[in-house]
């Protein structure tokens, strides 16, 4: 499974994943988006009344399509009120338990690839809205390379 860091440079393109989950190109692909934890949280207790199905700003754009059967989209959490500012065991838990629901979806084998948003050419993950400790983006990022090699 090949796990891309996709970065965001302009709309219409690759990088705008409103965009690229739209094309048939990317029908084998799971994208992963930044999250805020209450809205994973809800969609994971299938609260659907609690936001966990509808856009909101960023590449959370794309949190519909998590809710659809099979899923093109997979939230993870980066925190909620502004964002994980670092690693915490509260931060670790709503990452690892995002991290399983991937790899559930994953487990379909529906996909070849997942794309997560990134800074850069470095595969650092990408943040525009949430303010997220170094340490929460790295376990994020080895966590994505984590379940798309097993």
């Amino acid at each position: 499974m090949e796990l891309i860091g996709s970065v965001f440079d302009g709309r219409g393109r690759a990088g705008d994943f409103a965009w690229m989950i739209e094309q048939p190109d990317y029908d084998d692909a799971l994208f992963v988006f930044n999250d805020n934890e209450a809205q994973f949280r809800a969609h994971q207790a299938h609260v659907a009344g609690a936001g966990a199905c509808g856009a909101s700003a960023g590449n959370a754009v794309i949190r519909p399509y998590q809710c659809q059967d099979p899923p093109r989209a997979a939230g993870i959490p980066t925190g909620d009120h502004g964002g994980f500012p670092r690693l915490t065991d509260g931060a670790r838990q709503a990452i690892d338990d995002a991290l399983a629901a991937i790899q559930t979806v994953l487990a379909s084998g529906r996909y070849r690839r997942v794309i997560y948003s990134a800074a850069d050419e470095s595969g650092a993950l990408g943040t525009g809205i949430f303010v997220v400790g170094d340490d929460v983006k790295r376990y994020i990022v080895d966590g994505l390379r984590r379940v798309t090699s097993s």
